[in-house]
């Protein structure tokens, strides 16, 4: 296994991650919604709109794999949002950090 089949693999984690911390997000924030009675009781869990937004920035850095800071970034994040897309994401971001200082270039 050469880096680039190292990033790949964690692209696709990202992708799948972030797709599914959006699905988990917005199925949990509907949840919010619709047995909220006030505006402070839906203020009271952040989580799912976390989630959602760790979801869409693991998409759009998906792309940009290769930069180590955005790498470090996704597995905080990651592991801040919590639940299976969260740590999917975090995953990917540590197979990334790992790939980048221990795997050998194309050969």
């Amino acid at each position: 296994m050469n880096q680039e089949d190292g990033y790949q693999i964690s692209r696709a984690l990202l992708l799948i991650g972030g797709i599914v911390a959006i699905a988990f997000g917005a199925t949990a924030l509907g949840v919010n919604l619709t047995g909220a009675r006030t505006y402070a009781d839906l203020l009271a869990f952040p989580g799912p709109l976390l989630t959602m937004i760790v979801g869409i920035i693991a998409l759009v850095t998906s792309s940009k794999v290769k930069d180590e800071s955005l790498n470090v970034v996704m597995a905080v994040l990651g592991f801040i949002a919590g639940g299976v897309g969260g740590v999917l994401v975090a995953v990917a971001g540590v197979w990334a950090i790992i790939s980048r200082h221990t795997l050998k270039g194309a050969a």
